[in-house]
């Protein structure tokens, strides 16, 4: 493997390590290396790091040891440099000693857990439903349907559910029939939005839906709504209902126009599964908001996909996509994240703060990608990459590389790893909300108040 070209000023992906901005053109000279803007650093160097934490270099390494600080190489030099925000965390967890306060200010920021749930557990080796690690569900053959029971029932069906399929109603109908002149396909989860809040109109006010007793069955509704809005991104750009006897995996290849295979079956089952649930993402706190503030599920659901069609967490898969590019070389990538590198900026899709070592759900689904037959150039050119990044500068890929890069092994449309990631997602939001409404008690927190005369870190 050779090293980068050349040695990279490198900097950390975006806020919460989610992503960079945009890349500047490929065409464009590289701006001379030097000092990020002023404010905005996503890595300082050792000195730096450790003045923010009034620590010593021994307890420097020690942190970054532990995986509480990410650390990367530069190439050609013996300096490292390290993430901002691990250090700002530390430096807040260590300042949290001092009172209440204090902790639930951090808190807010991939902070110290201060909800309870007995959902799903973040471990080194992913996400762990009820017990059960996602990564294992995914090599064991579980349907998305048992998965999707087992994260709300708390018990992993031995059969694969077979779920009876909800005919959609002339309003939904109407509806998808306005939104496919409107070009869904660049807003597809404010379409899933839309369509979810139909669907909860269809079944009376929120009371009533509320005291109905039929939470699990609206929830299989939906799922089998948004598999057909999945159509919208597809090759087809249509609205496709599900039909009698259908799995969610086998009506999703039909919606989304790919070739009926085992191993596009595989690959949609691997990745609906692992991204069901990871704890409390903004998507899935904004359906714990609404469900204590007495909302019904179709109206939680909405605001995650609302929250989560942010730039920060569904258009992320955009800015991944823009990185890769169409076509590149391994060489090209590299000579792109050196420019983001020179910058300031990050690569997109690159270091989780949960994950130091990696992304456990990344690397189960690259080898999935890897495992296809027909492989394309340029997907060997992006798994040369993904390893480079690994070995010279120390930087692990997160989900969102993984869904772009399995997504295009597929040949699916840019659009379609956001609503992928959406449709999995559903399961771990029915759960939430179950979870929240069971808890009963409203999720709001106080403010802290601060002057407009101080100022306040973005």
């Amino acid at each position: 493997m050779q090293p980068l070209s050349q040695p990279p000023d490198l900097r950390r992906p975006g806020r919460g390590g989610q992503g960079a901005r945009p890349a500047p053109a490929i065409g464009s000279p590289p701006a001379a290396a030097g000092p990020c803007p002023a404010g905005h650093p996503d890595y300082i160097d050792a000195a730096e790091a450790m003045a923010l934490l009034n620590v010593r270099p021994q307890t420097l390494y020690a942190y970054v040891s532990r995986g509480w600080i990410c650390s990367v190489m530069q190439p050609g030099q013996k300096k490292k440099l390290y993430n901002r925000d691990d250090v700002d965390r530390v430096r807040k967890r260590s300042a949290a000693r001092a009172g209440h306060g204090a902790v639930a200010a951090s808190a807010m920021d991939w902070g110290e857990p201060i909800l309870p749930t007995s959902i799903t557990e973040i471990t080194p080796q992913g996400p762990r439903y009820r017990g059960h690690l996602a990564c294992d569900l995914v090599r064991d053959g579980s349907s998305f349907e048992a998965v999707a029971e087992l994260l709300w029932n708390d018990a992993l069906p031995r059969l694969a559910p077979a779920w009876p399929v909800h005919r959609p109603t002339e309003e939904l109908l109407a509806l998808a029939r306005a939104m496919a002149a409107s070009n869904p396909r660049n807003n597809v989860l404010e379409v899933f939005a839309m369509v979810v809040l139909m669907l909860g109109l269809n079944h009376g006010s929120t009371a009533e839906r509320l005291a109905s007793g039929t939470t699990l069955d609206a929830a299989r509704e939906i799922i089998q709504a948004l598999v057909a809005c999945c159509g919208f991104v597809g090759h087809g750009g249509c609205y496709r209902p599900m039909r009698r006897g259908e799995t969610v995996v086998q009506a999703l290849m039909h919606s989304l126009g790919v070739a009926i295979t085992a191993e596009n079956g595989e690959a949609l089952r691997a990745l609906l599964i692992l991204m069901a649930d990871h704890e409390f993402p903004p998507g899935t706190f904004s359906a714990r908001v609404v469900a204590s503030a007495g909302g019904s599920l179709h109206s939680c659901l909405a605001s995650a996909l609302c929250a989560t069609s942010g730039l920060e967490v569904g258009r992320m898969y955009e800015r991944v996509q823009d990185f890769l590019g169409q076509k590149r070389t391994r060489a090209t990538l590299v000579r792109r994240a050196c420019r983001l590198h020179a910058q300031g900026h990050g690569v997109p899709g690159f270091h989780h703060p949960l994950y130091p070592a990696g992304d456990p759900r990344a690397a189960q689904l690259l080898d999935i990608a890897r495992r296809r037959g027909n492989q394309a150039r340029d997907l060997k050119a992006i798994f040369a990459f993904i390893e480079e990044m690994k070995t010279t500068v120390g930087l692990y890929p997160r989900q969102e590389l993984a869904l772009v890069v399995l997504t295009r092994a597929m040949a699916l449309p840019p659009q379609a790893a956001a609503a992928l990631f959406s449709l999995g997602r559903l399961a771990g939001w029915v759960a939430h909300v179950r979870e929240q409404h069971a808890d009963g008690t409203m999720l709001r927190p106080r403010a802290k108040f601060v002057s407009n005369a101080q100022p306040v870190r973005a």
